[in-house]
């Protein structure tokens, strides 16, 4: 019996031709670090520029029943610009969608993960006091 072979189906022993077509588990890890390094960044600037526009102006909520009408996508940008710009205050039609309003300092949220999604803390007078993506 040769003892020489293995025959232990656990082992693999790849050839130098199967590591050029497989990117290791290495480069892998590299290329998901990156994205994520790069999407932390983006948040990170959203997150300084929601701060700049919202903290300390006060939020006007809806009436009951009550929605803005979704502006055009193309409009969003500017109409958002122009109702943050014109004074202290903010609605819901000058947020970013997605975007959830926490009010109060012991708001319940739900744990689900958009990365996307504004988060707006406003205290029980109605003032943001911060905001975060989550």
């Amino acid at each position: 019996m040769d003892t020489s072979t293995n025959t232990n189906n656990n082992t693999r022993d790849a050839s130098p031709a199967q590591e050029e077509l497989d990117p290791t588990s290495d480069e892998r890890m590299k290329l998901y670090l990156e994205q994520q390094k790069a999407e932390e960044a983006e948040r990170a600037r959203l997150t300084e520029e929601w701060t700049e526009r919202l903290v300390g102006k006060r939020y006007i909520e809806p009436k009951e029943g009550e929605e803005a009408p979704a502006p055009e996508p193309a409009e969003a940008e500017a109409e958002t610009e122009a109702v943050l710009d014109e004074g202290s205050s903010f609605s819901n039609a000058s947020l970013r969608k997605p975007y959830r309003v926490l009010k109060g300092e012991r708001a319940v949220m739900t744990m689900d993960y958009c990365a996307t999604c504004l988060n707006v803390r406003v205290d029980d007078e109605g003032l943001c006091t911060g905001v975060f993506f989550a």
